[in-house]
Protein backbone atom coordinates (compact mmCIF):
# COMPACT_ATOMS: atom_id res chain seq x y z
CA UNK A 1 0.00 0.00 0.00
CA UNK A 2 1.63 3.22 -0.82
CA UNK A 3 0.76 6.53 0.79
CA UNK A 4 0.16 9.70 -1.04
CA UNK A 5 -0.76 13.29 0.38
CA UNK A 6 -1.99 16.06 -1.52
CA UNK A 7 -1.08 19.92 -0.29
CA UNK A 8 -3.01 22.53 -1.25
CA UNK A 9 -3.70 25.84 0.65
CA UNK A 10 -7.15 25.69 -0.15
CA UNK A 11 -10.17 22.86 -0.95
CA UNK A 12 -11.57 24.50 -4.06
CA UNK A 13 -13.81 22.68 -6.26
CA UNK A 14 -14.57 19.22 -4.20
CA UNK A 15 -11.76 17.41 -6.21
CA UNK A 16 -9.25 16.65 -3.39
CA UNK A 17 -11.77 14.31 -1.24
CA UNK A 18 -12.44 12.74 -4.63
CA UNK A 19 -8.84 11.71 -4.98
CA UNK A 20 -8.81 10.78 -1.81
CA UNK A 21 -11.87 8.15 -2.43
CA UNK A 22 -10.36 7.19 -5.54
CA UNK A 23 -6.66 6.67 -4.12
CA UNK A 24 -8.33 4.24 -1.06
CA UNK A 25 -10.53 2.56 -3.69
CA UNK A 26 -7.36 1.03 -5.23
CA UNK A 27 -6.08 -0.12 -1.94
CA UNK A 28 -3.77 3.31 -1.13
CA UNK A 29 -4.08 5.34 1.92
CA UNK A 30 -4.76 9.08 0.99
CA UNK A 31 -4.60 12.24 3.11
CA UNK A 32 -5.08 15.84 2.06
CA UNK A 33 -3.42 19.18 4.14
CA UNK A 34 -4.81 22.35 3.01
CA UNK A 35 -3.37 25.62 4.97
CA UNK A 36 -7.26 27.90 5.27
CA UNK A 37 -10.56 26.36 5.04
CA UNK A 38 -12.83 26.25 1.99
CA UNK A 39 -14.72 29.33 1.59
CA UNK A 40 -17.13 27.82 -0.42
CA UNK A 41 -17.91 24.85 1.89
CA UNK A 42 -15.90 21.38 0.78
CA UNK A 43 -14.72 18.97 2.95
CA UNK A 44 -11.46 19.08 5.08
CA UNK A 45 -9.10 16.30 6.05
CA UNK A 46 -6.39 18.52 7.28
CA UNK A 47 -6.33 21.80 7.77
CA UNK A 48 -3.44 23.48 9.57
CA UNK A 49 -5.36 27.04 9.90
CA UNK A 50 -2.23 28.83 8.97
CA UNK A 51 -2.20 32.90 8.76
CA UNK A 52 -1.01 34.86 6.63
CA UNK A 53 -3.08 33.17 3.54
CA UNK A 54 -4.79 34.89 1.03
CA UNK A 55 -7.90 34.44 2.88
CA UNK A 56 -7.01 37.07 5.57
CA UNK A 57 -8.29 40.15 4.61
CA UNK A 58 -5.21 41.78 6.05
CA UNK A 59 -3.45 39.60 3.37
CA UNK A 60 -5.91 40.53 0.57
CA UNK A 61 -5.18 44.54 1.48
CA UNK A 62 -1.58 44.11 1.13
CA UNK A 63 -1.58 42.11 -1.82
CA UNK A 64 -3.59 45.15 -3.75
CA UNK A 65 -1.14 47.81 -2.46
CA UNK A 66 2.38 45.91 -2.81
CA UNK A 67 1.04 44.72 -6.43
CA UNK A 68 -0.33 47.24 -7.38
CA UNK A 69 1.53 47.69 -10.10
CA UNK A 70 2.71 44.44 -10.87
CA UNK A 71 -0.84 43.57 -12.38
CA UNK A 72 -0.16 39.80 -13.23
CA UNK A 73 -0.36 39.02 -9.48
CA UNK A 74 -4.25 40.52 -9.06
CA UNK A 75 -5.09 38.01 -11.98
CA UNK A 76 -4.93 40.64 -14.70
CA UNK A 77 -2.10 39.99 -16.99
CA UNK A 78 -0.22 37.07 -18.29
CA UNK A 79 3.22 36.21 -16.87
CA UNK A 80 5.70 35.68 -20.06
CA UNK A 81 7.70 32.20 -19.94
CA UNK A 82 7.71 28.56 -20.89
CA UNK A 83 6.76 28.02 -18.54
CA UNK A 84 6.67 30.91 -16.82
CA UNK A 85 8.59 31.36 -13.45
CA UNK A 86 7.64 33.34 -9.50
CA UNK A 87 10.00 35.37 -8.54
CA UNK A 88 9.64 37.84 -6.06
CA UNK A 89 9.07 40.95 -7.88
CA UNK A 90 10.01 43.20 -5.27
CA UNK A 91 12.53 43.43 -2.06
CA UNK A 92 9.50 43.80 0.19
CA UNK A 93 8.18 40.69 -1.67
CA UNK A 94 10.83 38.57 -0.77
CA UNK A 95 10.96 39.66 2.88
CA UNK A 96 6.94 38.99 2.85
CA UNK A 97 7.89 35.14 2.07
CA UNK A 98 10.60 34.83 4.16
CA UNK A 99 8.90 36.33 6.80
CA UNK A 100 5.92 34.28 6.46
CA UNK A 101 7.69 31.01 6.49
CA UNK A 102 9.89 31.73 9.34
CA UNK A 103 6.76 33.01 11.42
CA UNK A 104 4.69 29.85 10.51
CA UNK A 105 7.14 27.08 10.41
CA UNK A 106 6.53 26.31 13.76
CA UNK A 107 3.28 25.47 12.98
CA UNK A 108 3.86 23.45 10.07
CA UNK A 109 6.30 21.17 11.96
CA UNK A 110 4.24 20.57 14.84
CA UNK A 111 1.50 19.12 11.94
CA UNK A 112 4.07 17.49 10.35
CA UNK A 113 5.55 15.72 13.16
CA UNK A 114 1.80 14.81 14.19
CA UNK A 115 0.52 13.82 11.53
CA UNK A 116 3.06 11.87 10.03
CA UNK A 117 3.20 14.65 6.94
CA UNK A 118 6.87 13.30 6.16
CA UNK A 119 6.36 9.46 6.19
CA UNK A 120 4.37 9.20 2.66
CA UNK A 121 5.38 8.18 -1.22
CA UNK A 122 4.15 10.22 -3.21
CA UNK A 123 3.40 14.45 -2.73
CA UNK A 124 1.08 15.91 -5.50
CA UNK A 125 1.28 19.77 -4.71
CA UNK A 126 -2.25 21.68 -5.98
CA UNK A 127 -1.18 24.82 -7.17
CA UNK A 128 2.80 23.47 -7.16
CA UNK A 129 2.86 24.32 -3.60
CA UNK A 130 4.89 23.32 -0.72
CA UNK A 131 4.13 24.43 3.19
CA UNK A 132 7.20 26.87 2.46
CA UNK A 133 7.39 29.20 -0.22
CA UNK A 134 11.55 28.24 -0.74
CA UNK A 135 9.76 24.92 -1.27
CA UNK A 136 12.07 23.58 1.62
CA UNK A 137 9.86 20.74 3.26
CA UNK A 138 9.34 18.65 -0.81
CA UNK A 139 12.76 19.39 -1.47
CA UNK A 140 13.41 17.47 1.69
CA UNK A 141 11.19 14.74 0.87
CA UNK A 142 12.29 14.47 -2.90
CA UNK A 143 15.84 13.87 -1.25
CA UNK A 144 14.77 10.82 0.82
CA UNK A 145 13.09 9.05 -2.40
CA UNK A 146 9.33 10.13 -2.22
CA UNK A 147 7.71 10.85 -5.60
CA UNK A 148 6.25 14.59 -6.97
CA UNK A 149 3.44 15.59 -8.84
CA UNK A 150 2.11 18.54 -9.41
CA UNK A 151 -1.58 20.29 -10.39
CA UNK A 152 -2.13 23.44 -11.97
CA UNK A 153 -5.03 25.67 -12.31
CA UNK A 154 -5.72 28.85 -14.40
CA UNK A 155 -3.82 31.46 -12.67
CA UNK A 156 -0.91 29.82 -11.29
CA UNK A 157 0.40 29.39 -14.80
CA UNK A 158 -1.09 32.03 -16.33
CA UNK A 159 -0.41 34.84 -13.58
CA UNK A 160 2.07 33.35 -10.94
CA UNK A 161 4.00 30.89 -12.49
CA UNK A 162 6.35 27.91 -11.27
CA UNK A 163 8.20 27.99 -8.64
CA UNK A 164 11.46 27.11 -9.87
CA UNK A 165 12.55 24.34 -7.69
CA UNK A 166 9.23 23.25 -7.42
CA UNK A 167 9.50 22.47 -10.85
CA UNK A 168 12.80 20.65 -11.42
CA UNK A 169 12.18 18.52 -9.10
CA UNK A 170 8.38 17.85 -9.86
CA UNK A 171 7.82 14.20 -12.21
CA UNK A 172 3.97 14.98 -13.17
CA UNK A 173 2.74 17.95 -13.95
CA UNK A 174 -1.09 17.79 -14.60
CA UNK A 175 -3.98 20.17 -15.38
CA UNK A 176 -7.63 20.54 -16.03
CA UNK A 177 -7.40 23.85 -17.78
CA UNK A 178 -6.98 23.33 -21.95
CA UNK A 179 -4.64 26.61 -22.50
CA UNK A 180 -1.96 25.83 -19.81
CA UNK A 181 -0.96 22.70 -22.21
CA UNK A 182 0.60 25.42 -23.97
CA UNK A 183 2.23 27.28 -21.21
CA UNK A 184 4.42 24.60 -19.91
CA UNK A 185 6.36 21.67 -21.88
CA UNK A 186 5.87 18.90 -19.77
CA UNK A 187 2.26 19.65 -18.68
CA UNK A 188 -0.28 16.45 -19.38
CA UNK A 189 -4.16 16.88 -18.98
CA UNK A 190 -6.22 15.18 -16.47
CA UNK A 191 -10.19 15.53 -16.75
CA UNK A 192 -12.01 16.40 -13.20
CA UNK A 193 -13.07 13.71 -11.24
CA UNK A 194 -16.79 13.99 -10.74
CA UNK A 195 -19.75 12.30 -8.64
CA UNK A 196 -22.34 12.31 -10.94
CA UNK A 197 -24.56 9.73 -9.20
CA UNK A 198 -24.59 12.70 -6.65
CA UNK A 199 -26.99 14.51 -8.81
CA UNK A 200 -30.61 14.38 -9.72
CA UNK A 201 -32.38 15.51 -13.32
CA UNK A 202 -35.11 17.30 -12.65
CA UNK A 203 -37.83 15.57 -15.66
CA UNK A 204 -40.46 18.99 -15.07
CA UNK A 205 -39.36 22.40 -16.37
CA UNK A 206 -40.67 25.86 -15.02
CA UNK A 207 -42.71 28.49 -16.32
CA UNK A 208 -41.35 30.72 -16.79
CA UNK A 209 -37.97 29.09 -18.18
CA UNK A 210 -35.28 29.34 -15.51
CA UNK A 211 -31.79 30.99 -16.94
CA UNK A 212 -29.29 30.72 -14.63
CA UNK A 213 -25.57 31.63 -14.50
CA UNK A 214 -22.90 31.23 -11.42
CA UNK A 215 -19.89 33.18 -10.61
CA UNK A 216 -17.47 32.21 -7.27
CA UNK A 217 -17.19 36.41 -6.45
CA UNK A 218 -18.10 40.53 -8.05
CA UNK A 219 -13.99 40.01 -9.07
CA UNK A 220 -14.77 36.91 -11.15
CA UNK A 221 -17.46 38.33 -13.47
CA UNK A 222 -14.48 39.67 -16.07
CA UNK A 223 -13.11 36.26 -16.64
CA UNK A 224 -16.86 34.57 -17.59
CA UNK A 225 -18.54 37.92 -19.12
CA UNK A 226 -21.32 38.01 -16.50
CA UNK A 227 -22.21 41.41 -17.22
CA UNK A 228 -23.02 40.82 -21.24
CA UNK A 229 -24.63 37.63 -20.04
CA UNK A 230 -27.04 39.69 -17.44
CA UNK A 231 -27.43 42.24 -20.56
CA UNK A 232 -28.54 39.53 -22.84
CA UNK A 233 -30.70 37.41 -20.41
CA UNK A 234 -32.36 40.43 -19.06
CA UNK A 235 -33.45 41.75 -22.67
CA UNK A 236 -34.50 38.32 -23.15
CA UNK A 237 -37.13 38.19 -20.18
CA UNK A 238 -39.09 40.99 -22.20
CA UNK A 239 -39.84 39.33 -25.58
CA UNK A 240 -40.24 35.61 -24.08
CA UNK A 241 -41.15 33.92 -20.83
CA UNK A 242 -37.65 33.70 -18.99
CA UNK A 243 -36.06 34.60 -16.05
CA UNK A 244 -32.89 35.51 -15.09
CA UNK A 245 -31.58 33.46 -12.13
CA UNK A 246 -27.42 34.71 -10.69
CA UNK A 247 -25.72 33.02 -8.45
CA UNK A 248 -22.61 34.82 -7.05
CA UNK A 249 -20.53 34.34 -4.09
CA UNK A 250 -22.75 31.39 -2.09
CA UNK A 251 -21.52 28.12 -0.44
CA UNK A 252 -21.94 25.29 -2.83
CA UNK A 253 -24.43 23.27 -1.39
CA UNK A 254 -26.75 26.57 -1.77
CA UNK A 255 -25.01 27.59 -5.21
CA UNK A 256 -26.37 23.69 -6.04
CA UNK A 257 -30.30 24.00 -4.32
CA UNK A 258 -30.34 26.72 -6.85
CA UNK A 259 -28.81 25.56 -9.88
CA UNK A 260 -31.17 22.44 -9.30
CA UNK A 261 -34.08 24.64 -10.33
CA UNK A 262 -32.34 25.73 -13.49
CA UNK A 263 -33.55 25.04 -17.55
CA UNK A 264 -30.76 26.44 -19.14
CA UNK A 265 -27.41 26.97 -17.82
CA UNK A 266 -24.83 29.54 -18.70
CA UNK A 267 -21.17 28.83 -17.65
CA UNK A 268 -18.81 31.42 -19.67
CA UNK A 269 -18.53 33.42 -22.71
CA UNK A 270 -15.49 35.32 -22.83
CA UNK A 271 -12.41 32.67 -22.36
CA UNK A 272 -10.61 35.23 -20.04
CA UNK A 273 -10.64 32.84 -16.99
CA UNK A 274 -9.56 29.35 -18.85
CA UNK A 275 -11.17 27.50 -21.60
CA UNK A 276 -14.45 25.92 -22.30
CA UNK A 277 -15.75 24.88 -18.82
CA UNK A 278 -15.14 23.38 -15.29
CA UNK A 279 -16.79 22.02 -12.26
CA UNK A 280 -19.49 24.48 -12.03
CA UNK A 281 -20.63 23.43 -16.31
CA UNK A 282 -20.36 19.78 -14.75
CA UNK A 283 -22.79 20.34 -12.09
CA UNK A 284 -25.62 21.39 -14.50
CA UNK A 285 -24.66 18.46 -17.16
CA UNK A 286 -25.07 16.19 -14.52
CA UNK A 287 -28.67 17.55 -13.61
CA UNK A 288 -29.66 17.49 -17.50
CA UNK A 289 -29.33 21.06 -17.90
CA UNK A 290 -28.46 22.43 -21.59
CA UNK A 291 -25.19 24.35 -20.74
CA UNK A 292 -24.07 27.29 -22.36
CA UNK A 293 -19.99 28.10 -22.67
CA UNK A 294 -17.69 29.15 -25.01
CA UNK A 295 -15.41 26.85 -26.69
CA UNK A 296 -13.08 27.99 -29.18
CA UNK A 297 -11.52 26.12 -32.24
CA UNK A 298 -8.73 24.10 -29.69
CA UNK A 299 -11.72 22.85 -27.29
CA UNK A 300 -14.28 21.82 -30.35
CA UNK A 301 -11.37 19.35 -31.27
CA UNK A 302 -10.38 17.97 -27.84
CA UNK A 303 -13.54 17.77 -26.41
CA UNK A 304 -15.14 16.03 -29.41
CA UNK A 305 -18.35 14.81 -28.98
CA UNK A 306 -19.49 17.36 -26.26
CA UNK A 307 -23.06 18.55 -25.30
CA UNK A 308 -22.37 22.10 -24.72
CA UNK A 309 -24.21 24.65 -26.76
CA UNK A 310 -20.95 26.79 -27.81
CA UNK A 311 -21.46 30.77 -27.14
CA UNK A 312 -20.10 33.74 -27.26
CA UNK A 313 -20.19 37.40 -26.76
CA UNK A 314 -21.94 37.86 -30.19
CA UNK A 315 -24.10 34.19 -30.84
CA UNK A 316 -25.24 34.08 -27.02
CA UNK A 317 -28.77 35.90 -28.00
CA UNK A 318 -29.60 33.76 -30.60
CA UNK A 319 -28.22 30.13 -29.07
CA UNK A 320 -30.47 31.26 -26.06
CA UNK A 321 -33.68 31.83 -28.42
CA UNK A 322 -32.61 28.39 -29.80
CA UNK A 323 -33.13 26.78 -26.68
CA UNK A 324 -35.93 28.40 -25.52
CA UNK A 325 -38.05 28.13 -28.50
CA UNK A 326 -37.06 25.06 -29.55
CA UNK A 327 -38.06 22.62 -26.96
CA UNK A 328 -37.37 19.20 -28.75
CA UNK A 329 -33.59 20.68 -29.20
CA UNK A 330 -33.32 21.62 -26.07
CA UNK A 331 -34.53 18.39 -24.31
CA UNK A 332 -32.08 16.89 -26.73
CA UNK A 333 -29.68 18.56 -25.39
CA UNK A 334 -30.80 17.75 -21.54
CA UNK A 335 -30.50 14.25 -22.61
CA UNK A 336 -26.87 14.35 -24.15
CA UNK A 337 -25.61 15.94 -21.01
CA UNK A 338 -25.47 13.76 -17.91
CA UNK A 339 -23.98 10.61 -20.02
CA UNK A 340 -21.17 12.44 -21.29
CA UNK A 341 -20.25 13.78 -17.50
CA UNK A 342 -20.18 10.02 -17.15
CA UNK A 343 -18.07 8.81 -20.07
CA UNK A 344 -15.55 11.85 -19.18
CA UNK A 345 -15.41 12.57 -15.84
CA UNK A 346 -16.47 9.82 -13.39
CA UNK A 347 -14.37 8.73 -10.64
CA UNK A 348 -13.11 5.92 -12.10
CA UNK A 349 -12.32 6.92 -15.51
CA UNK A 350 -10.61 9.59 -14.46
CA UNK A 351 -8.52 7.55 -11.47
CA UNK A 352 -7.61 5.24 -14.74
CA UNK A 353 -6.29 8.65 -16.42
CA UNK A 354 -4.30 9.39 -13.24
CA UNK A 355 -2.47 6.04 -12.72
CA UNK A 356 -1.85 5.95 -16.57
CA UNK A 357 0.08 9.58 -15.72
CA UNK A 358 1.97 7.63 -12.90
CA UNK A 359 3.19 4.84 -15.23
CA UNK A 360 3.96 7.14 -17.97
CA UNK A 361 5.93 9.74 -15.12
CA UNK A 362 8.04 6.59 -13.85
CA UNK A 363 6.28 6.68 -10.48
CA UNK A 364 5.17 3.49 -8.95
CA UNK A 365 2.75 3.22 -6.20
CA UNK A 366 4.24 -0.25 -3.98
CA UNK A 367 1.85 -2.18 -3.22
CA UNK A 368 0.78 -4.32 0.13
Amino acid sequence: MARILYISPEHVSGTLALFQRGHRARGHDCRYVTFFPSAYGYPEDLCLNLGLMPDSSLIRTLKRFFYRHSPQKLGQAIRPGYPPYWRPDTAAEALFFQMRDLLLSGKIQRAIRHHGLDQFDLYHLDQGLDFYRDARFIRRMKARGAAVACFYHGTDLRNRGVIPVVDEISQLNLTSELDLLSRHPHLHYLHLPFQVENFTVRTTENSPLVIGHACRALSARHFKGTDTIIAIVKELEKTHTVKLDLVEGLPNTEALRRKANWDIAIDQIADRGGWGYGVNSLETLAMGIPTCTRMNAACEKFFAGHPFINVDETSLRSNLIELIENVPYRRAKANQSRQWVIDRHSLDRVMDELYRHYEHAGIVLRRS
